[in-house]
């Protein structure tokens, strides 16, 4: 891969999801197009109900159209609230939310957020059983590879070159945050799996892009370190419509992890949903997104008011070029 560009492509809403690889739905390989690029489109915090969001999966659609990406990203938070109460609701929900990719025929791949969790089957952890939802629909890619948790959506995805098919031009990791931040379990998975990969490539580690729904706590000191005393903005491509408290106070190590692999070059993050930005911190791309939902979140007459200046909506689409 010769080169990662970050585009923000303005429009009236920003978006948010992530989504896994599937088995059940036998999805195609990813592979670079002939034109020698892959496009992802990122939705976050989508917040879908009980209720219809018409504006939204009408933007969805909108944007799929326009970008036409080779993989969309749910970035976590998918389905939210009166949606989680019940198995038949729920799946009533991820039927709306996934309509845009499903009826257009899209491989798509997701994450959880904070309040995907919510919805409870009896189990004390519903993960697992929300996973084979989503891998009921075809053009799923999403899966639970971490061991050590069951139905967590920590995996990765390789793009394959468009040359011969078999080399691996680009890896996609998509990482479970939680209702915080990733766990232990998560970091020796992705460090293990990712050394593998490094030895399959002779010994040259696969340039890749992450995916999770919480920011990493480092942003926090990015902020301090450009807003105080004196705020500066040249640190930071983007807009900022509400403060850092958004990310989690404990550090896992994630960061520096990946900063010590050296094979992450930028990742994409939900769950703030008034900001979107890109922060370049220990080499690493922290790119922020805003939320795709258009009247599901904290009641519409605020979302609403987010939704209504293109100024502030922003739809990331990360194209590598192989």
């Amino acid at each position: 891969m010769k080169k990662i560009v970050t585009a923000f492509l303005t429009m009236c809403i920003l978006c948010g999801l992530a989504v896994p690889a599937a088995a059940k739905s036998k999805a195609p390989a990813l592979r670079y197009g002939s034109d020698g690029k892959f496009r992802i489109l990122c939705f976050a915090d989508a917040h879908q109900t009980r209720h219809d969001q018409p504006k939204m999966i009408a933007f969805m659609g909108e944007a799929i159209d326009y970008a036409k990406p080779d993989l969309v990203v749910f970035l976590g938070d998918n389905v939210y609230g009166d949606a989680c109460e019940t198995t038949e609701t729920e799946l009533a929900a991820i039927t709306k939310l996934l309509a845009p990719v499903v009826e257009r025929g899209i491989s798509f791949a997701f994450v959880w957020g904070n309040h995907d969790p919510e919805y409870n089957d009896g189990t004390g952890d519903s993960r697992p059983a929300l996973m084979e939802m989503y891998q009921s629909f075809p053009g799923c890619l999403g899966r639970a590879d971490d061991p050590a948790t069951p139905g967590a959506s920590s995996y990765y995805l390789p793009v394959f070159s468009s040359k011969d098919g078999a080399k691996m031009g680009l890896n996609l990791w998509f990482f479970d945050t939680g209702r915080g931040t990733v766990e232990q379990s998560q970091l020796d998975w992705y460090k293990a799996a990712s050394k593998r990969l490094q030895a399959e490539n002779g010994g040259v580690p696969v340039p890749s892009l992450a995916f999770q729904h919480i920011i990493v706590p480092e942003i926090n000191e990015f902020f301090l370190a450009q807003w105080l005393p004196i705020p500066d903005f040249t640190g930071l491509s983007g807009l900022v419509m509400e403060g850092s408290g958004f990310s989690p106070t404990s550090d896992s190590g994630q960061l520096d992890f990946w900063a010590r692999r050296g094979d992450i070059y930028a990742c994409v993050f939900g769950h703030s949903h008034n900001n979107y930005f890109t922060a370049p911190i220990r080499g690493i791309d922290l790119v922020q997104i805003s939320q795709a939902t258009w009247d599901g979140s904290y009641g519409s007459d605020v979302t609403g008011a987010r939704r209504s200046s293109p100024l502030t909506k922003a739809i990331p689409a990360i194209i590598a070029k192989n």
